[in-house]
């Protein structure tokens, strides 16, 4: 992986010739700007798929605001850290700029994609299907994530890692400020306000996690016989240190209950603490979901996700 480079790339919105360009002469590899596809799909990263001249495609992600531009150094870090004890592939860096990177597209397709009206998935693949193909694997995935050394683990500049109380207590800053300004169900208010009461539901340590593991961005690829098997682990930008439970929350949310108990009795199996009280931890945390998401709503501007996730979050 390059180091990050100095501030010399297209602005955000160069068109697909201007980015083409760019790209080619700090890659030393040429872009053909005509096979541009640009997806406007990601929450942070605006990412354009373009193929070089010899028929390799590439990824080119473009951070949508300053908060996920700084999050890349700390990711391809991440992604250094974790490469060699993954059990499928991950994104490998050509080029990182403050405002670009880019790496060779891995193969395959994602396993669900996410409406960005709904905010629903629609799956590619039956992810209960051939358990020892997909969620068995993304399980082990999972289980070198959490186990990594912490001492091998980057942590952004700033305040020290955070422990489980300072998590706990986020969670329930979030909440005070959507209950001030938002208007949230009274049963959800009490049925959140329950799980942040309740010791038992919390973790006592926390963990390296990935922070982003929807269907979205694991790939899986269709082999000429053979059911369809994960081939990668996309997007690393939300890793940190933090609770293991994240990483369970959008597969409940895109995959339903039962996707969620194959994927904790997989972790379980591969190693991976699942601790008491743990799947009702996920299943929480998957109700809350919908506050982040009216969050996030508020401070990007989206007022349809905001409606969305109060629609959500009714009764």
């Amino acid at each position: 992986m390059s180091t990050p480079q100095a501030r010399r790339t297209p602005p955000p919105a160069a068109g697909p010739a201007a980015l083409a360009a760019y790209a080619s002469d700090r890659l030393g590899v040429p872009l053909d700007p005509g096979t541009a596809r640009v997806d406007e799909s990601g929450w942070d990263f605006r990412v354009t798929h373009l193929r070089a001249t010899d028929g390799t495609w590439w990824i080119l992600r473009q951070p949508r605001r300053p908060e996920a531009a700084r999050r890349l150094a700390v990711e391809g870090a991440v992604l250094a850290a974790v490469r060699d004890r993954m059990p499928v592939p991950v994104p490998h860096w050509r080029l990182h700029t403050c405002d670009l990177v880019a790496y060779p597209r891995l193969p395959g397709e994602p396993a669900a994609t996410e409406d960005p009206g709904t905010l629903v998935y629609g799956w590619s693949v039956d992810p209960l299907a051939h358990p020892a193909h997909y969620l068995e694997p993304l399980a082990r995935a999972l289980v070198e994530v959490h186990t990594t050394p912490l001492d091998a683990w980057p942590v952004p500049a700033g305040p020290a890692r955070p422990d489980p109380g300072a998590v706990r207590a986020g969670v329930a800053a979030k909440l005070a400020r959507a209950r001030a300004e938002l208007p949230l169900p009274a049963e959800g208010l009490l049925r959140w306000q329950a799980w942040l009461d309740e010791d038992r539901l919390w973790p006592d340590r926390l963990t390296p996690v990935h922070g982003d593991v929807h269907p979205g961005h694991t790939l899986v690829v269709r082999p000429p016989s053979g059911p369809p098997a994960l081939a990668g682990l996309l997007d690393w930008a939300n890793a940190d240190v933090g609770d293991p439970a994240v990483d369970f929350v959008d597969m409940l949310y895109a995959g339903g209950t039962a996707v969620l108990d194959r994927l904790l009795a997989a972790y379980r199996a591969a190693g991976g603490e699942v601790r008491d009280g743990m799947r009702a931890h996920v299943l929480a945390r998957a109700s809350f979901l919908w506050v982040h998401v009216a969050l996030r709503g508020l401070d990007t501007g989206r007022p349809a996700w905001v409606e969305t996730a109060l629609r959500r979050m009714a009764p």
